[in-house]
């Protein structure tokens, strides 16, 4: 059995070492299928998180990313979704000095 989404998400965090706070960048489809198994993994790593969803008809996704991780004072941004997703989360984790965690995820 292959492993989940959540838990390749919760094996980088230990990884890399992540302490949080952590933005997790995802489309509504996906943080609709995945969000509960998201607590589920993050919850015994003690790592505060916040969702922030991804329009991918937005032009401004950019700045909107940017913007969350530097009010809710992230260390890390982990991309879960379609490439379009990790290609502007990797960019925002670029501009920003932030680690940046990718999760390919294609929701069904």
């Amino acid at each position: 059995m292959p492993r989940s989404d959540s838990n390749v998400l919760a094996e980088q965090c230990t990884a890399l070492h992540i302490r949080g706070p952590l933005l997790i960048v995802a489309s509504s489809r996906t943080v609709s299928e995945l969000a509960p198994s998201w607590e589920t993994a993050l919850r015994p790593l003690n790592i505060s998180y916040r969702v922030f969803v991804f329009s991918e008809n937005s032009c401004h996704e950019l700045d909107e990313i940017l913007k969350e991780a530097l009010d809710f004072l992230a260390t890390t941004l982990a991309a879960i979704g379609t490439q379009d997703i990790l290609k502007v989360a990797s960019l925002a984790a670029s501009q920003s000095d932030l680690q940046l965690i990718s999760v390919l995820y294609e929701p069904q």
